[in-house]
């Protein structure tokens, strides 16, 4: 999702929790260390007080720093990825090429399988081939950078945003993909797995 939009989620839960990112904590550990902030994912919920007690780790935080924690996750220039259903959200993560599982492998040829309704435009008349987009905020190299200009790499592109809102020439756009380009999630997480079931052959009457 683009700033704006997880911006929604925030504002619409009453508790916060943040976390320590856990594909930067296994990079890590795997001796593949990321200069990317770690304490940078967020639990969300609709109820208050519902992370006061949870004994799993995490630090409980209030809306203000829950705002710092997204917008330090812009400024580092990481990708804002939550569950792909319509509604029931209930985590933010804050998210890198060189660590996150789903951008990873997107990075490594898999096909793209980020939901977005959106990709980056670039005006190459405006574009001064500074090269901060894909050098710097990009982390899914959609961004070619050409002699003149950059252009984006439309296929792997996953519409975040992060290229658009950095650009000193205001040359990035974000543009909404036609109707018959949006795949539309499921309502909620139940739906969700209920399709996820279906598409497995295994039978989730039982779970409902």
């Amino acid at each position: 999702l683009t700033y704006h939009h997880v911006s929604h989620l925030i504002e619409s839960a009453q508790s916060f929790m943040v976390n320590e990112c856990i594909c930067r904590k296994k990079e890590a550990l795997l001796g593949r260390p990321c200069t990317k902030p770690l304490e940078i994912c967020l639990a969300l919920s609709p109820l208050p007080g519902v992370f006061e007690k949870m004994t799993w780790g995490g630090k409980v935080v209030n809306k203000e720093e829950a705002y710092d924690v997204l917008q330090k996750a812009e400024e580092a220039g990481l990708v804002h990825l939550t569950s792909n259903v319509e509604s029931g959200h209930w985590f933010i993560c804050n998210c890198c090429g060189c660590c996150c599982g789903v951008l990873r492998a997107v990075n490594m040829g898999a096909p793209n399988v980020i939901n977005s309704h959106y990709y980056a435009e670039i005006d190459a008349d405006k574009c001064s081939a500074c090269g901060i987009c894909a050098d710097e905020r990009c982390q899914v190299q959609a961004i070619r950078k050409d002699e003149d200009s950059c252009s984006v790499i439309k296929d792997r592109c996953i519409g975040c945003g992060l290229c658009s809102s950095t650009c000193p020439e205001d040359a990035i756009s974000l543009v909404h993909k036609e109707a018959g380009d949006r795949v539309y999630p499921p309502q909620n997480e139940e739906a969700w797995l209920e399709e996820r079931a279906r598409q497995r052959g295994v039978d989730f009457s039982p779970y409902k």
